[in-house]
């Protein structure tokens, strides 16, 4: 009789071994009842009680074969741990006359072994159940007594023992964090400003505006011990575990409610205020001390309304003596993209055109290569194919070694159809004057804040701003534009802006 081995071990206490040790039983059992284990189905590292199991699903697909007749399994919980997954996947190998076996469970098919199969399956699932309720139960005790639960530690601290401890190091950071939120700076800009110092995060990347904004909610830097489940926004649901006080803290008390209530405040005034986006946000640098000019400034007008502004961070954090002001955020960003219409949409729109039609052309050449490539593999597997059927036509092959390599042949080929369409599709036939119209074209819609930042990020190399003028880089120059400066002729410089012209205009 054919049969199939499937054999799986989940993340709770089992190694890959335990792999081993069943396909050994397994193959035991297999020679001491002479049968013809034909293949295995492995899962690893996956829970009995889901069905989102890969080569477990494959297995009860390839079941409707008829290329073997019985699953072999050391164990029943190793099939399914709950009752209702082992009946109906039980049935489904049934209804395409495959058997279930077990190593250490033998039963046959009389009545009584239906009852005792009943039970083993029972077991399993309580088995699994009362896993999960231990782990909750654990989990629930190491929150009791403000021990780590799992997972990375935040920021600022280290876990020994389960307990948390102060990395001095990171903890200087997390104090930053806190320090620069109230001296005004918003989520990017303070990742901005520690990546730019060379600090990472807990993991070793750059920080990112959402963990900053993480960071400053969290109630461990004020000693606060917090487990619980939250909802899918994020907030705790109030039947979390709190132990206020039981770990070292980071952030005095004062200081952390004083971010809390700013952030509902900014929260409230977005939603009732809406700001625009800083589309220079990344380009701009101060030219007096280097430091990056960030988006984020706002003053009071005389009316009571509110202007707002890109400032050298220097200067606001008074890391420097920089003098260098901050700029209003609307005529600066609409200087940008007056010399962008001005310098390039305008006086160079057609041999800025005729440089995109011929990358299209460099482009289309190198992608026709690239498709003969692959039209070259789609043959060669067609081929393979088609000596593949003939030596199985000729009975040279086994039906199941066929449907391997079939199947394997029949992937690739798939793969190499879809990366075929790609290569068809990646380069649009168009011509110049399309090309030229659309550029034209955007000069029509500079109001529309995904044009304006398309244009910024197409053009905008960078931008220097100093005590009385503005300096623009741009990075693509169209073959026939005259250019002063620059490296290679890749930046060019725009004309200067006195500020104080630009912020009075």
């Amino acid at each position: 009789m054919n049969v199939v081995a499937y054999c799986r071990y989940s993340s709770d206490n089992q190694r890959e071994e335990s792999i081993d040790a069943q396909k050994r039983a397994i193959e035991e059992y297999c020679v001491k009842n002479n049968y013809n284990l034909v293949n295995y189905y492995i899962d690893a590292a996956v829970s009995g009680t889901t069905a989102e199991r890969e080569n477990f699903t494959k297995l009860i697909k390839d079941s409707k074969n008829k290329n073997f007749e019985a699953v072999i399994v050391h164990k029943f919980d190793r099939f399914a741990r709950n009752r209702y997954d082992h009946v109906i996947f039980e049935k489904k190998l049934n209804d395409n006359g495959v058997k279930l076996l077990s190593v250490l469970e033998q039963l046959n098919d009389s009545p009584e072994a239906v009852i005792l199969k009943s039970v083993l399956t029972g077991m399993n699932e309580y088995y699994s159940l009362n896993l999960a309720r231990e782990v909750r139960k654990g989990q629930k005790e190491n929150a009791l007594k403000a021990l780590h639960n799992g997972g990375q530690a935040p920021l600022g601290y280290d876990v020994v023992d389960k307990e948390y401890k102060l990395n001095v190091r990171e903890a200087d950071i997390v104090k930053k964090i806190f320090e620069y939120f109230l001296q005004g700076l918003g989520y990017n800009s303070i990742a901005l400003e520690l990546n730019a110092q060379g600090l990472r995060n807990k993991r070793g990347g750059e920080f990112r505006k959402t963990s900053i904004r993480d960071i400053l909610l969290n109630e461990k830097y004020i000693g606060n011990y917090v487990f619980g489940k939250k909802d899918k926004h994020g907030k705790l649901t109030g039947t979390e575990i709190r132990i206020e006080n039981s770990i070292p803290a980071i952030i005095d008390k004062d200081i952390f409610y004083r971010v809390q209530k700013k952030m509902n405040s900014r929260i409230r005034s977005k939603r009732t205020s809406p700001i625009n986006d800083y589309l220079l946000s990344g380009f701009c640098t101060c030219a007096i001390c280097g430091g990056t000019f960030t988006g984020g400034y706002r003053s009071r007008n005389r009316n009571g309304s509110f202007q707002y502004g890109y400032q050298c961070i220097n200067r606001k954090l008074k890391k420097t003596n920089c003098n260098c002001k901050p700029i209003e955020k609307n005529k600066l960003e609409n200087m940008v993209l007056g010399e962008i219409m001005d310098k390039i949409l305008s006086r160079h729109v057609n041999s800025l055109a005729a440089d995109i039609f011929n990358k299209i052309k460099e482009s289309k050449s190198d992608t026709t290569k690239l498709l003969n490539k692959v039209e070259s593999k789609i043959n060669t597997i067609k081929n393979k194919m088609k000596l593949l059927l003939d030596k199985y036509l000729e009975g040279i092959l086994e039906d199941i070694i066929f449907q391997e390599k079939n199947k394997e042949l029949k992937e690739q080929l798939a793969q190499l159809e879809i990366e075929r369409a790609k290569y068809i599709n990646s380069v649009p036939e168009i011509d110049i004057k399309k090309i030229t119209s659309f550029l034209s074209g955007l000069k029509k819609t500079p109001h529309k804040i995904e044009v304006k930042k398309a244009l910024i990020n197409a053009f905008v190399h960078r931008i220097e701003i100093g005590e009385n003028d503005v300096k623009l880089y741009i990075k693509h120059i169209p073959t026939n534009m005259e250019y002063s400066g620059g490296d290679d002729g890749n930046r060019t410089r725009v004309r200067n802006y006195q500020r104080h012209k630009l912020l009075q205009a």
